[in-house]
């Protein structure tokens, strides 16, 4: 038996790959849609494992030291042969059997999502899906998906993004908050209501009204990270929330108060070329492409 190769921690070379292409530890955390401590993170930990610096700090950004160039150079054939033989594998793939594993936000993927995935699977019983949820951040690669219904474009340019909608945003009561407050007639009248604040707003720079204008100078009953929990919070009556308007549709039991608030997010389907080679896969961006324009106006007023 041969003796154990040294590198078996091959995930690593991904992140080796991106600075040396892009330059700094910043980019390649771009590229990679991930932060800039976990890229500086996992390339100190490969180059302790080798024993060797692999970038030397330049004025103009991180440079590959001799030892890096070699590594470099073999790690560039390495993914090459990687994406050669997944090209070939998925070509065998003409059946629709098999997984495809989609990333979603909360919201739109029970709300939305899951319905359509159902008529899916009653069309193709020999695909299975793998929903993921997920609001920290769009990262296809780490959680090998294969697509993403998210609202938020992604900064990695090797994923494939196309925008499916705009969803306009309202502010939305229970009818037992109604009952309790009243119901706010024009902007001015907020100051004397309640709300229930969604945390990941708070990194939406098209929702700066709320995170800015609202929630930081009213009185806050209750703040959530779930899209789930926020629901149930508003549909108690702890207070006023922001929601999608097809929360209209999907939760007709609120009342969507009529004034205007400026906050619009841009719903994303995105995939990976590679995924896209897989005739499953392909089959179900389609379908989801349909099921968008068929439910444009009813689900997402637009």
């Amino acid at each position: 038996m041969g003796a154990k190769s040294r590198l078996n921690n091959w995930s690593d070379i991904q992140y080796i790959i991106a600075t040396a292409k892009l330059g700094s530890f910043h980019s390649a955390a771009t590229a990679l849609a991930t932060n800039q401590s976990t890229v500086g993170r996992r390339v100190a930990r490969f180059e302790a494992y080798l024993g060797t610096k692999i970038f030397e700090r330049h004025a103009t950004g991180m440079r590959l030291t001799p030892a890096g160039k070699i590594l470099y150079d073999k790690a560039i054939m390495m993914e090459e042969a990687a994406n050669e033989i997944e090209s070939s594998l998925l070509a065998f793939d003409s059946r629709l059997t098999g997984t495809v594993r989609v990333l979603a936000t909360e919201g739109v993927g029970y709300l939305w999502l899951v319905q359509v995935l159902a008529d899916f699977c009653r069309s193709h019983p020999g695909v299975s899906i793998d929903l993921v949820t997920d609001r920290e951040g769009l990262d296809l690669f780490s959680l090998k998906a294969d697509l993403a219904v998210f609202i938020e474009r992604p900064k990695n340019p090797r994923l494939v993004a196309s925008k499916i909608v705009k969803i306009e945003h309202s502010l939305f009561i229970s009818k037992s908050y109604e009952e309790r407050f009243g119901r706010p007639r024009m902007l001015a009248e907020l100051d004397q209501h309640q709300f229930v604040d969604y945390v990941p707003y708070h990194v939406c720079a098209d929702l700066a009204w709320w995170t800015k204008g609202v929630t930081p100078v009213r009185r806050i009953q209750l703040r959530v990270d779930s899209a789930s929990v926020y629901l149930a919070a508003i549909r108690s009556g702890m207070g006023i929330g922001l929601l999608p308007n097809f929360y209209k549709r999907a939760a007709p039991d609120l009342v969507a108060l009529p004034l205007p608030t400026g906050c619009s997010l841009n719903l994303w389907l995105v995939s990976r070329p590679i995924s896209n080679k897989s005739h499953r896969t392909k089959i179900l961006l389609k379908f989801l492409r349909d099921r968008f324009n068929r439910d444009r106006v009813a689900w997402f007023g637009a």
